[in-house]
């Protein structure tokens, strides 16, 4: 199997750069971690696992009450959309 990695350089002013790493290390990382934490303990796990896949809608149910949850709200949608 190979991987592929890409880098980018992200041109923007220091504050901007400043919001974007607070959105991803304070918000979107503990969301993802979230998600990911409640997957894991979904009663179907071990039968996705075994398929080796989930349905995709599971995520986004699981996401949608964590919106409202201040913990992870008033992240962009696209932050939202990618996790």
């Amino acid at each position: 199997m190979s991987q592929i990695t890409i880098q980018c350089r992200l041109v923007a002013s220091e504050s901007s750069r400043h919001q974007l790493w607070n959105f991803m290390a304070e918000l979107n990382t503990p969301l993802i971690n979230e998600l990911l934490r409640q997957v894991n303990q979904h009663p179907e796990f071990e039968t996705w696992r075994q398929k080796g896949k989930h349905p995709t809608s599971i995520v986004k149910k699981l996401c949608q009450p964590l919106k409202t949850d201040p913990r992870y709200s008033g992240q962009p949608s696209r932050f939202y959309a990618s996790a």
